[in-house]
């Protein structure tokens, strides 16, 4: 396999990882910060209102109301709409805000790309569980700060804040439609991530506990006029959650009605057709049927899959006879999905570089990909790669090989490696495979109710 070295992948593989952005965010920073500030904003007005409506609040209550939504309310806002930019996507706990972890995690871009692939919990159903286990916290600390008083009272505030900002992040990521509608758990990093684009653009069509029903887009929609029922949606659940957490602080009393309120405000079910059986439909854009039955988010199980991805490789072949019948090529193609199965098919096309006597071939590459499964958070998919390799010059030779491939997902890019057993003919030599390649992207199949 000499003509693959290894310290060729060690360049090579670490250079690309370093180097390519690839992100898969629910909302962009800024749309996050707006939610967050807007959200903050509105809660303080309803809670403000609702303390004076009997009367003058009692002092205590008064005094508290001051410290959260008083004088410096735009500041305080600001900084929560930074924080649940901030919250998932650049820290991963709310304890990194103030921390040196969270510092370096804040200024590392790798830090960020990783947050950002290997991101399940922001996916719904995910999303609204990590929701509820850090409001249920941020509550928590509400009251402790309510009950305190001094620096330990505005100390308890900042983490019930600090735990708000992370719940309300997820909150505002399973309003998105590219968030939802598949398995993410058990997708591949690009195939999630292409699924993602595809459905934050297009639109989905959701419900929630209320039996509401809207239509709701990702990111770089928050502002757009087709979002408008979205952006209505979640800019009210995103304001009863936050005003959750200050109002267990103002009037130090835990409120599970709003609780449940919000929970109930969250999109539940879905229109979820599998990305793939109408997939001509959605990638020319056209606006979804609003007469599909809709199905509980808990019920999309199936993963997403590449359906289309641009590969490069350079393979090398030698019988284990006859080493020096090395054979080594350069071939660009295509993987696709094949419909209804769990296969992708290979087509690929380019010549050989080094054969023995100096011949050269063309060669065509024909093949299926059988998936295997993915591991390390989904950044790395494993499949088995059974394909042949057609050598035409005056005659036609081909080695035919079965190889196993790993991918490095990183977004949209795929760095691979094979290694496997080949066939070599027409002389029927057995031998070895190996290849290192790169990928692109474009599409993804599956999703869709179970």
């Amino acid at each position: 396999m000499g003509a693959i070295p290894a310290r060729t992948l060690c360049v090579v593989l670490p250079a690309i990882a370093a180097v390519w952005p690839a992100t898969a965010r629910a909302w962009a920073t800024t749309e996050h910060q707006e939610i967050g500030r807007a959200s903050y904003l509105r809660a303080c007005g309803e809670l403000a209102a609702a303390a004076t409506a009997k009367g003058a609040p009692p002092p205590a209550v008064a005094a508290r109301l001051e410290i959260a939504c008083g004088r410096n309310l735009a500041t305080m806002a600001e900084i929560y709409g930074d924080a649940t930019a901030l919250a998932g996507d650049f820290l991963d706990e709310p304890s990194e805000f103030f921390s040196q972890a969270g510092a370096w995690r804040f200024k590392s871009r790798t830090s960020y790309w990783r947050l950002a692939l290997e991101n399940s919990a922001h996916f719904n159903p995910m999303a609204t569980r990590s929701w509820a286990e850090y409001h249920l916290a941020a509550i928590a600390e509400a009251l402790k700060a309510a009950a305190g008083s001094g620096l330990a009272e505005v100390t308890a505030l900042q983490l019930a804040l600090q735990e708000s900002a992370f719940a309300d992040h997820y909150l505002q990521d399973s309003f998105a439609a590219g968030h939802m509608g598949f398995n993410r758990t058990a997708s591949s990093a690009a195939a999630a991530k292409s699924f993602h684009d595809a459905w934050n653009e297009r639109g989905r069509i959701v419900s929630s506990r209320n039996g509401d029903r809207w239509m709701t887009f990702g990111d770089g929609y928050l502002g757009s006029p087709r979002n408008a029922d979205g952006r209505r949606h979640l800019m009210d659940a995103a304001a009863m959650s936050v005003r959750g957490v200050l109002g267990a602080f103002v009037v130090g009393e835990r409120s599970p009605d709003e609780e449940l309120a919000v929970w109930r405000t969250l999109p539940f079910a879905i229109q979820a057709p599998e990305l793939g059986a109408d997939i001509v439909e959605i990638f020319e854009g056209a606006e979804p049927s609003t007469d599909r039955a809709l199905v509980p988010l808990v019920t999309t199980l199936r993963p997403a899959r590449k359906d289309t991805v641009l590969t490069g490789a350079i393979w090398s072949a030698a019988p284990f006879s006859d080493a020096d019948h090395e054979i080594l090529a350069a071939v660009a193609g295509l993987e696709l999905a094949l419909p209804r199965i769990p296969l992708q098919s290979r087509l690929g096309a380019g010549g050989t570089l080094r054969e023995p006597g100096g011949a050269h071939a063309a060669v065509i590459d024909t093949g299926v990909l059988v998936p295997l499964g993915v591991s390390l958070r989904t950044l790395v998919s494993h499949q088995l790669n059974l394909t042949a390799s057609w050598m035409i010059r005056r005659d036609v030779a081909a080695v035919v090989h079965a190889a196993y491939q790993l991918n490095v997902e990183l977004g949209d890019v795929l760095v691979n490696v094979q290694g496997g057993l080949a066939e070599l003919l027409p002389d029927a030599r057995t031998g070895w495979y190996a290849a290192i390649g790169a990928g692109l992207a474009f599409s993804a199949a599956g999703g869709g109710g179970f």
